[in-house]
């Protein structure tokens, strides 16, 4: 699973700070594509916070909010090193990562974010040709997050299948299969788009977690929400870390970011859980209104919950290449039944309970040797 590793010495290459107790300290940046404060700020803080605790203050990560690469840049800013770790999201990159987007693709497979999360990162760091094409991209992969459910918010009122007739809608992946299935026009675009695609009326709505209303400011722009749960994505690899940059670190480090990856994963899974409810329970807070879907709406989306299990593996083996789709879809359902059962374990509203629950069962038994 090895690739060649690059020897050129790069902007992002770890420099030596001076330690009070005179040992040398690394400094690695991290790349974290969007701005203003939200949950997966706040996992990203903590995972570097735990970073440098949990390895005496010998590996410190600066990170770089909004300011060196947008959400689709940081993949090949990330490749070429010239940040040592940074905030992937795959569905940017489907030719390059066909395995991380078959797992995104399976967002209608269940309903708790807390579970899927779990499953997510079992399936990944149990599927050789999943960790195999980040390393051919010249990363490692270190956890994915799943942030809330995902709903579809719009300019205009959108409730029945009449409604959505000839609307343009952005979703990529298991929602834009959605958006297609009640009959309006799926649009891929990426979230930093959003807000401008809405206002100027190239698109009349997206689909997303609701957080994105206050953290995209998209609240703004969109006016209401349908309270019709579509899935989850999950598919946020967080804390990619360059091959080169891994290479080279510690064993120390390397089992603190593994680690600390568990514990920050489960913040923004949490807290999307929360945010949802909080703004469905006072949507006006946000700017939006919330309508009901129409039987129509309702029926159209159970009926494609049902059947896009099916459409998955069909997609993934003849249009991406897979042809061992079905056996990884199967692999997955089987993991989600596992931790829909795991997470009753546990107080799912706690992010520290959550993160335990995920250290003890996937990351612990992670070799970091095995990433690569």
């Amino acid at each position: 699973m090895k690739q060649i590793k690059k020897t050129l010495i790069t902007a992002a290459s770890v420099f030596a700070l001076t330690l009070p107790v005179g040992a040398q300290a690394e400094e690695l940046r991290h790349a974290f594509g969007l701005t203003g404060q939200n949950a997966l700020r706040d996992a990203t803080d903590r995972w570097a916070g735990y970073v440098e605790k949990h390895t005496d203050g010998e590996t410190r990560i600066k990170i770089f909010y909004g300011s060196l690469f947008n959400l689709a840049e940081t993949f090949s800013g990330l490749r070429d090193g010239v940040v040592d770790s940074g905030y992937v999201v795959p569905a940017y990159h489907r030719a390059e990562l066909p395995y991380a987007n078959l797992l995104s693709d399976m967002g209608t497979a269940g309903s708790d974010p807390v579970a899927m999360a779990g499953a997510a990162n079992d399936y990944i760091f149990n599927c050789a040709a999943c960790l195999k094409e980040y390393n051919d991209q010249g990363q490692v992969f270190l956890g994915a997050a799943v942030i809330g459910t995902y709903y579809m918010y719009s300019r205009e009122p959108i409730r029945s299948l009449a409604d959505f007739e000839g609307r343009k809608i952005r979703g990529f992946g298991p929602f834009g299969r959605w958006v297609n299935a009640v009959g309006a026009s799926a649009v891929v675009i990426s979230a930093t788009q959003i807000y401008e695609s809405m206002s100027q009326g190239h698109i009349d709505g997206n689909t997303h977690n609701l957080e994105t209303l206050e953290v995209l400011s998209l609240g703004e722009v969109a006016n209401y929400v349908l309270e019709q749960p579509i899935g989850l994505f999950p598919g946020n690899s967080m804390f990619n870390v360059n091959l080169s940059t891994w290479d080279g670190l510690s064993a120390k480090t390397r089992r603190a970011m593994l680690d600390g990856a568990a514990m920050a994963l489960a913040i923004p899974t949490v807290d999307g859980v929360k945010q949802s409810k909080a703004i469905l329970a006072d949507p006006k807070s946000y700017g939006v209104e919330v309508l009901q879907p129409s039987d129509d709406v309702k029926a159209t989306t159970e009926a494609f919950r049902v059947s896009d299990m099916d459409t998955v593996v069909k997609l993934n083996r003849d249009q991406y290449g897979l042809a061992d789709a079905d056996r990884h879809v199967a692999t997955f359902l089987s993991l989600l039944k596992k931790w829909d059962e795991l997470v009753k374990t546990v107080d799912t509203s706690d992010p520290v309970a959550v993160g335990e629950l995920y250290r003890r069962e996937i990351f612990s038994n992670v070799d970091p040797d095995s990433l690569t």
